[in-house]
């Protein structure tokens, strides 16, 4: 046999466990055991695992195949469906293949549209793998990697602004830099730090922008058709000028969609004196298209009270126990969109998070813990719950997390 590393994080040889598949809410391994997929596809899977919906209308196309590089009906109904969905200024579609590919797109437009070549992004939150906001890397890969070469050239970081959330020195330095900042890009809920309370927050950083110029970008590759079906600027009374989206919409296939209002659209696209490329060549291919029809087609009649109210109960019963066992953890987050934090004390952001909680060994534990009570907890912490679900798969989580989390610090000990 052929010798190869892989260095995809979490794909290695050796790495365990092994997924041979996936179905509803559960996903199997290769030594044929059934783990709950605490994190659902990082949020993706919405519908559950290889939903009946989703894989019919793969099945259909890709007999058809699954790229033309052409134009194609599917990608116009996927966006007639979106138009129908989306927050109304949000009428002008690009289609990518990642989170990643969505946020460089929207940081172009942004910056052909202002003229300016400057972005703000805030510590804590995650773009992907996005050379423009890498000066912090949401705390994901370990303190201090950003101080590492890592093959991002300075210069790009130089035309970067790394921003405190939640926190009242955002504002100074927008007012300092405003000048010369083409956009701010933020997650309206961080998955570092998912919480209802956020805002307030943003509706100041809107007008704030508005006031210097600058253009508002939200990631909502999480947020998006999870909060509610048109995300965030549905949910609550915002007005971003561009919107990233991503992962519910593919169904489980590779997707990034950047939309924006008519005013950047007449700033860009609009300009016959500028130059905005939008290739690609597995954009808008109808493969991704059908299977996206197909999720919107079952979000469109879909009761987001449902995973609303199981992401209550998931928060509430987990901070009852907590707090009956005497432990030192704490479940925040906003409808469906959940996040374990080991602290019970308040905190506004991620940088007062991490000097609240519990130390990474003690998580680790956690985690190992909760494998093997047969429950896959996602490597970013955020946990989801989903239509796939019913009270009793939460109910049955619950008291995984409580039993993990009382032996990982009596252990610990």
């Amino acid at each position: 046999m052929s010798s190869y590393q892989l260095h995809n994080a979490g794909y290695g040889q050796g790495s365990h466990p092994v997924i041979v598949r996936g179905e509803g809410a559960y996903l199997y391994s290769d030594d044929g055991r059934r783990l709950f997929d605490a994190g659902l596809g990082a949020g993706s899977q919405i519908l559950g695992h290889a939903h009946p919906a989703v894989v019919a209308a793969v099945q259909r196309q890709i007999a058809d195949g699954s790229i033309y590089l052409y134009n194609n009906p599917q990608i116009h109904d996927l966006c007639q469906r979106l138009a129908a969905l989306l927050p109304a200024p949000q009428r002008h579609f690009v289609f990518s293949n990642s989170g990643t590919e969505a946020t460089l797109r929207a940081l172009r437009l942004a910056r052909a549209a202002t003229g300016r070549q400057r972005i703000a992004c805030f510590h804590g939150g995650w773009h992907g793998m996005n050379e423009w906001t890498l000066l912090d890397d949401g705390g994901r890969f370990g303190a201090g990697i950003t101080t590492l070469p890592d093959g991002i050239p300075q210069p790009v970081l130089d035309f970067s602004l790394l921003l405190p959330y939640n926190d009242e020195r955002a504002f100074e330095l927008l007012t300092a830099h405003g000048h010369e900042l083409a956009a701010v890009i933020i997650e309206p809920v961080q998955g570092s730090n998912p919480r209802a309370d956020i805002l307030p927050f943003l509706q100041r950083l809107e007008a704030e922008c508005r006031r210097l110029g600058i253009l508002v970008i939200h990631d909502e590759i999480i947020t998006g058709f999870r909060l509610a079906p048109g995300g965030a600027g549905q949910y609550w009374p915002l007005q971003p000028d561009i919107v990233t989206w991503g992962k519910i919409l593919g169904g489980g296939l590779p997707i990034g969609l950047t939309s924006c209002t008519d005013e950047v659209a007449a700033r860009t696209f609009g300009d016959r004196h500028k130059r905005i490329l939008t290739g690609g060549t597995f954009s808008a291919n109808p493969l991704v298209a059908a299977a996206s029809s197909a999720v919107l087609s079952q979000l469109a009649s879909a009761d987001y009270r449902h995973i609303d109210q199981l992401g209550e109960r998931f928060r509430s019963l987990l901070n009852q126990g907590f707090k009956h066992q005497g432990l030192p953890m704490s479940a925040i987050g906003i409808g469906s969109f959940n996040r374990v934090a080991f602290t019970a004390s308040h905190f506004r952001n991620r940088a007062e998070r991490d000097a609240l909680e519990l130390p990474a060994a003690t998580q680790s534990r956690f985690r190992q813990q909760l494998l093997e009570n047969g429950v896959l907890w996602p490597t970013n912490g955020i946990v989801f719950t989903g239509f796939c679900h019913q009270q009793a798969d939460i109910d049955w989580l619950c008291q995984q997390v409580l039993a993990a989390a009382a032996g990982c610090l009596i252990s610990g000990a």
